[in-house]
C-alpha cells in the first residue's frame, strides 16, 4: 500500500498534457502553398503594375520566401518549434528542386549538337 502524497503515474499525465510543437508536415506543405500561391499571386500583381522589368518585380518575386522565413521564426518563437523546422524544410526543398531542375537543363543542353 502507497500512504504517501506522490501522485501515482496516471495522475502525472492528467496533471501536465503534452505541450503542442506543431507538425513538421504541416510546415513544409504550409511552406510549398506560401511559395506557389505567393508566387503566382506576386508576379499577377507585378506585372498588372509594372510595364517594364525593374527591382521591384525581384523584390515581389522573393516576397512569399521572405513570408516564409518570417512566419518559422514566428513559430519558434510561439513554441511550434516542429512547425517552424517544417517551415524552413520545406525552403531548404524548394532550394533543392530549383538546383536539380537547373542540373537537369545543363545535362540536356551538354547533349546538345546542333546539328
Amino acid at each position: 500500500m502507497n500512504n504517501t502524497n506522490e501522485p501515482s503515474p496516471g495522475d502525472f499525465h492528467r496533471d501536465n498534457p503534452p505541450e503542442d510543437k506543431g507538425s513538421l508536415g504541416a510546415g513544409i506543405g504550409l511552406a510549398w502553398g506560401i511559395a506557389v500561391v505567393g508566387t503566382s499571386v506576386c508576379m499577377t500583381i507585378a506585372t498588372s503594375l509594372v510595364t517594364r522589368f525593374s527591382e521591384s518585380v525581384i523584390v515581389l518575386w522573393l516576397l512569399p520566401y521572405v513570408f516564409i522565413i518570417a512566419f518559422a521564426i514566428w513559430s519558434y518563437r510561439k513554441g511550434k518549434t516542429r512547425t517552424g523546422l517544417g517551415l524552413m524544410l520545406g525552403l531548404l526543398s524548394m532550394v533543392a528542386v530549383a538546383l536539380l531542375l537547373v542540373a537537369a537543363c545543363f545535362g540536356m543542353m551538354s547533349n546538345f549538337h546542333g546539328d
